[in-house]
């Protein structure tokens, strides 16, 4: 195990500027076009939902909503960030040359590893957070003493905790970081993964055994409000709960379609060293695809939320312009026909 040693001199870093081709799989140019198509849509989406979601009263006391909040905060970071920053790298086939500073590569990394890693964590409390708000909203969330220790405490440690990690590791690692700035994601190959114990602590917990555990809360959750709406005799508001349930169980599906098989590819490599390789054809194709959860999130948001639809529509239609022509009388009696824009 590597010594913790910290240091925030910029001068523990090394630079390398290697020469050499870097191969992607798919290749730059597909990844390029799919991520651009979904792209603008996608942060439009974003911005359209947390505009409403925050100054919408209404909305905005709905504490089911404040973790989706909260999701919509990281993809648009991820989105307006990150996803520009690989964008740039497709389309120049090559690591971004333009900003090659340990600054920019270590933002690059803290948004790459650090928001994606939120992701994931916040989507497990979501899935637990569901079964309280369903099951045991009276019993825990009866007051507001309990509201703020049951609600809003978890999404407030779990904020420090994850910055604090990845802040940690990434800023201030006890080990020497190396870029790669010929490289997309400057080589991304933050040195705390050759920590063994950081390594592990960061892909276990903050990422495979939080995949687990989302499937595992979303499909019980499933079962017991299936249970609740057709066998239980206790009386179930079904229709109270609709809206939160096939918000969190979409937003769940979409997540580990992609992310379970992932996590579990790698677990296999960890547990059973001499499946090292195993998997490893189909992980730069995961890899890839885990862009689209943050793509696909906001639409999938959006589709759960019906009373949003119709101010969607209002903005479309207040942005488009309709150009018509209107008829003036000239001096001398002349006609004129001019073209006007009205919106």
């Amino acid at each position: 195990m590597s010594k913790n040693e910290t240091s925030s001199n910029d001068t523990d870093y090394d630079y390398d500027y290697q020469d050499g081709s870097e191969v992607f799989i798919p290749s730059a140019a597909i990844q390029f076009w799919t991520y651009l198509i979904l792209q603008i849509p996608s942060l439009f989406c974003t911005i359209f939902l947390l505009y409403y979601l925050i100054f919408d009263r209404r909305l905005r006391q709905q504490i089911h909503n404040h973790v989706i909040i909260v999701l919509l905060f990281l993809s648009l970071f991820i989105l307006a960030i990150d996803n520009s920053f690989y964008l740039d790298g497709w389309r120049l086939g090559h690591g971004n040359m333009r900003l090659s500073t340990p600054s920019f590569c270590l933002l690059w990394w803290f948004i790459d590893y650090g928001f994606y890693g939120a992701v994931s964590v916040f989507l497990v409390w979501a899935s637990l957070e569901r079964h309280i708000l369903i099951f045991h909203r009276r019993q825990l969330l009866g007051t507001q003493r309990k509201v703020f220790y049951v609600h809003y405490l978890p999404l407030i440690l779990l904020s420090v905790y994850l910055l604090g990690f990845y802040i940690g590791v990434l800023v201030f690692p006890p080990c020497q970081n190396v870029f790669y700035f010929n490289y997309i994601a400057c080589g991304s190959s933050p040195c705390y993964q050759e920590v063994p114990w950081l390594n592990t602590w960061d892909y276990f917990v903050n990422g495979i055994l939080c995949n687990i555990l989302e499937a595992i809360f979303s499909v019980s959750l499933l079962g017991r409000t299936v249970w609740k709406k057709c066998y239980a005799q206790s009386r179930f508001q079904w229709r109270k709960y609709r809206k939160m349930t096939i918000q969190l169980l979409s937003i769940s599906t979409l997540s580990l379609c992609i992310n379970l098989p992932q996590s579990l590819i790698t677990l296999i490599q960890q547990i059973h060293p001499d499946l090292h390789d195993f998997g490893s054809s189909v992980e730069p194709y995961f890899f890839y695809l885990t862009g689209y959860v943050i793509l696909l999130l906001p639409f999938v948001s959006l589709g759960c939320l019906p009373e949003l639809w119709s101010r969607l529509l209002c903005w479309s239609q207040r942005g488009r312009r309709m150009v018509g022509p209107m008829t003036i009388t000239a001096g001398g009696g002349q006609t004129v026909f001019v073209r006007t824009k009205h919106y």
